[in-house]
């Protein structure tokens, strides 16, 4: 029996379900299943009752997953104290980023911090959507606006703002808004990055908010394409101010409604460590603090 296998059975539970576990492992639920059926087998009883769309534990599983947090909150406890023995920073670091921003910004700092700590290792792994920490053994995640109440530690690296921005060209055809409401007549570029939210957006000025469920004939989820389409002249967009900074500066896109705010979008560092943060972690996060002075925003 593995610590890997306590880990995911732990996991399993804390999901409630094994199409729900799969979906956030990254895995289909058949292999979760199998995985489960593995563990049963190994320990010779059943630990979890299920049906298709529930599941609940065996007097067994009770046992079975009293033991596994005990023997991974023992394994982690020494892990940490070991890597805790050593100031100089030494040992694998695993980053997990958003495509665009980290493809510009952070495998930039990643080099140049490996340039300097030559004994450091770090895998950097971009993606669309942020994966789970734990699940997918990553030591750091970048992370953008308000942070979900997951356990994870954070420390802000950045203040960092969202436009909503057009071409000049479109500005000119259709018109520019002056209110979030009269965006429902404007051709709006969507990025379908969060399908519970996208063609939602919100702003606020003082103290209301607006609500605003917006349409157009163009949608991605890649923040590159939405960006080319709207200096296109397509249609509006929001956009990461790291992304559209020299855009703006250059005139080739506009900011419209910037009487009105968008939600938070600063920038973070987070971190599944409790306490005693391995050397290496914590002074790569110094390090993306000290650089992101070096993001156009930030000059």
């Amino acid at each position: 029996m593995s610590s890997s296998d306590f880990e995911f059975f732990i996991y399993l539970c804390q999901a409630g379900s094994i199409s729900q576990a799969a979906r956030e492992l990254d895995i289909t639920p058949a292999a979760a299943s199998k995985r489960l059926s593995s563990i049963e087998k190994a320990v010779g009883c059943q630990l979890l009752s299920r049906s298709t769309r529930s599941m609940s534990l065996t007097h067994n599983g009770r046992i079975y997953l009293d033991y596994a947090r005990k023997v991974t909150t023992t394994i982690e406890d020494m892990n940490k104290l070991l890597r805790q023995q050593s100031d100089e920073a030494e040992g694998l670091i695993r980053i997990n980023a958003p495509f665009g921003f980290g493809r510009r910004y952070v495998s930039r700092f990643v080099a140049d911090f490996i340039e300097e700590n030559p004994k450091v290792e770090c895998q950097l792994h971009l993606s669309d959507h942020p994966l789970n920490l734990i699940a997918n053994s990553f030591d750091i995640g970048i992370r953008f606006g308000a942070l979900p109440d997951s356990g994870l530690h954070a420390r802000k690296i950045a203040s960092h703002q969202r436009f909503v921005c057009a071409s000049p060209s479109y500005i000119a055809a259709h018109g520019e808004p002056r209110h979030p409401h009269e965006l429902s007549s404007h051709n709006c570029i969507v990025l379908r990055q969060n399908e519970d939210t996208y063609g939602n957006w919100r702003f606020s000025q003082e103290e209301q908010v607006y609500h605003v469920r917006v349409r157009g004939n163009l949608s991605s989820n890649d923040g590159e394409s939405v960006l080319s389409w709207a200096l296109r002249g397509q249609g509006i967009a929001i956009r990461a101010e790291w992304d559209v900074y020299y855009h703006l500066k250059d005139g080739s896109l506009r900011r419209v409604l910037d009487d009105y705010q968008l939600p938070n979008a600063d920038i973070y560092a987070v971190y599944p460590y409790s306490h005693n943060l391995p050397a290496r972690i914590r002074l790569l996060i110094d390090y993306f603090a000290e650089r992101m002075n070096i993001v156009p925003f930030n000059r």
